[in-house]
């Protein structure tokens, strides 16, 4: 569904209907939300980071057709990892769990009231004060996130990577960005920012619309540990 015809369905809807279709997109079914589909990409980028950041491999390959071919998977895996994570910024489409159509469907004051109404829930049977204090702090978790959000789609950033990701992926000799104007080109670590700024924004509409949150810290630490385990075993003979 194209971004125009999205929206106008969006704004059919009521602020509930906004607000349950913006958190289910968050927490999908079977692990197909925009959060699980994001811990599933940490995985990935970890294990990419080793084969492309570090010179554990690397290091232990002579000058060689095989580094020839080494050098080509370091840039099949960054390139997917591009591709990957600029899914999670692809335009407004009900048809996709994207962060800007999570936004669209978040991004009105209805909304915001049902998020505070929501935590309330949470607590006013037992402390009302706490329960206006943590609805309110939702409600800003929920701005900021929308903020933040909005912040990533105008960043350059966000441009060149996305550029990048469209002549890759579509073989384009030239992006609607080149046209109008020059686009330079991401440049290596990249993908590590957008991902930081990827897994804030969503954390904070996760916390703010789902009520919920999650140890993104815990995770990467984990990730982490387990690439490297897994990567500082790994030898390599090259045959010449």
């Amino acid at each position: 569904m194209h971004k125009e015809k999205s929206l106008k369905e969006i704004h059919k809807v009521s602020p509930q209907e906004r607000w349950q279709l913006a958190c289910k997109k968050l927490r999908g079914e079977d692990s197909t939300g925009a959060v699980s589909s994001l811990l599933q990409h940490m995985r990935e980028h970890e294990n990419t980071q080793w084969v492309v950041y570090t010179s554990q491999l690397s290091g232990q390959l002579p000058r060689s057709y095989a580094a020839h071919a080494f050098s080509q998977l370091q840039n099949t895996l960054l390139e997917y990892e591009i591709v990957r994570l600029c899914t999670f910024w692809d335009p407004i489409d009900l048809d996709s769990q994207s962060i800007p159509t999570i936004v669209a469907l978040a991004d009105c004051q209805g909304v915001s009231n049902c998020v505070y109404e929501d935590h309330f829930s949470h607590y006013a049977s037992f402390d009302l004060s706490l329960a206006k204090n943590w609805s309110a702090k939702a409600r800003r978790q929920l701005r900021t996130g929308i903020r933040g959000a909005y912040s990533i789609e105008e960043s350059d950033i966000l441009k060149s990577v996305k550029n990048f990701r469209d002549k890759l992926a579509h073989q384009l000799e030239q992006t609607r960005e080149e046209k109008r104007g020059a686009v330079p080109l991401p440049r290596y670590g990249d993908e590590k920012k957008l991902l930081r700024k990827t897994i804030t924004v969503v954390n904070n509409l996760y916390l703010s619309l789902n009520a919920t949150g999650f140890d993104w810290q815990g995770a990467k630490e984990i990730n982490r540990r387990n690439a490297k385990a897994f990567w500082k075993g790994v030898t390599i003979q090259v045959k010449q």
